[in-house]
């Protein structure tokens, strides 16, 4: 989740790949978002996360419509806009990326597909029903980013800056209430083992959650009933589904294949994540943060071209997840616990009783995160082995 770094802390026989199950490219997809941000889940006694697969059918609280009589129409009609949108883009199993494709249309295959699943989440997101929705369109519109980032040097730079920046606009307000939705999550989680009285004394700063999320998802649904997210579909649209538009012109003589670019990408995405081999056994939790942020673009870079990579790649990509659920699932607690502290203290007119329970509920989290912080080399070290690095370049040289 993006929620901001606590203000309590100043940001600053090896496994080898060889094990594990399996998985096929249509499982992963459809695994992805579950597995792109842990719901804040974790083991009430022993501080571990929650496998994704447990919190599937996990929601933070009920249901909440996110458009309200009291509201302003929306300017276009979003829920046309998407399916039109959809059915245009016609998404299939994967992005379909193979190794000789251009950069630049290898890039636009991975764009329209996650553009198409972004969109393909709009009813959901209005409907309000399923909170699943807008984390799945918050993964969508992430890996749009990423592909940016991994693309982009084959597009004009101006529209590569102009995508970037109005995704991470959207991402913005998807993520205000998806960090809303998983805070209340791991309260409601926490409360399941509570007794009646301790659940009741939580009350207040749960309402508190509910209602911010109830302004964020207002907001959301206005934005994605504004013309500007309409332009903005409409024209994205036509940059996916046009070959060569926006191109960079490569000279005959330089690389520009997907066989011939991607290999140096990954070394430097793996090794961008490797060189925090040293700090990782005692480092702080904004510190691990940043080595999460770092997996994640090498994850994502995986998986753009899982398929001509071979099966190897969906344990390479497996590998990183744990990691990132780990540092993720620690930096969720830290963070939840900072802000129960905060409303603990600017809330006037609770009582000792609703003071005493959130004060039991921050040290709760705080006791989870620093087991998961002294047991990170578990997942870490997998990542770190020189089987990962035998496995990734096998899978390169199918390229």
């Amino acid at each position: 989740m993006s929620l901001p770094v606590d203000p309590r802390i100043q940001p600053p026989t090896d496994p080898t790949v060889e094990s594990g199950a399996p998985m096929t490219a249509a499982d992963a997809d459809a695994a992805a978002p579950a597995l792109e941000e842990r719901a804040f889940g974790q083991l009430i006694d022993t501080g571990g996360p929650v496998p994704a697969r447990e919190m599937d059918n996990v929601h933070a609280a009920e249901p909440e419509p996110i458009l309200d009589a009291a509201e302003p129409e929306p300017a276009i009609d979003p829920l046309a806009l998407s399916e039109e949108t959809v059915e245009h883009l016609a998404a299939g199993r994967s992005a379909d990326v193979r190794p000789d494709d251009p950069w630049a249309e290898a890039g636009r295959k991975v764009l329209r597909f996650h553009l198409a699943r972004m969109l393909a989440r709009v009813p959901g997101v209005l409907s309000g029903e399923d909170a699943e929705d807008v984390h799945a369109m918050r993964v969508a519109s992430r890996r749009m980013r990423a592909a940016w980032r991994v693309f982009g040097d084959g597009f004009e730079r101006e529209t590569g800056r102009r995508y970037r920046r109005d995704l991470s606009a959207i991402g913005s307000r998807l993520g205000a209430v998806r960090d809303l939705d998983v805070l209340i999550e791991i309260l409601v989680r926490y409360g399941e083992r509570q007794s009646t009285r301790e659940r009741s004394r939580l009350q207040p700063l749960r309402d508190a959650w509910r209602a911010e999320r109830g302004t964020q998802r207002a907001a959301l649904a206005a934005y994605l009933g504004s013309t500007d997210f309409a332009s903005f579909a409409a024209e994205y649209d036509a940059l996916v589904t046009t070959d060569g538009m926006d191109a960079v012109e490569f000279a005959p003589h330089a690389a520009n294949l997907v066989r011939q670019r991607m290999p140096a990408v990954l070394w430097r995405g793996y090794g961008d994540v490797w060189a925090w081999d040293r700090l990782v056994a005692d480092a702080d939790i904004a510190t691990l943060h940043e080595l999460r942020i770092a997996g994640k673009w090498l994850r994502y870079t995986l998986e753009f071209i899982r398929e001509p990579l071979g099966p190897e790649a969906t344990r390479l990509i497996q590998r990183v997840v744990a990691i990132q659920d780990h540092i993720g699932t620690l930096h969720d607690m830290h963070v939840a616990s900072g802000l129960a502290a905060s409303f603990a203290a600017d809330t006037s007119g609770l009582t000792s009783g609703e003071r005493l329970a959130l004060g039991h509920f921050e040290q709760h989290l705080d006791r989870g995160a620093e087991r998961l912080r002294r047991s990170v080399g578990t997942t870490w070290k997998p990542v770190a082995a020189a089987g990962y690095r035998r496995a990734l370049g096998r899978a390169l040289a199918r390229l």
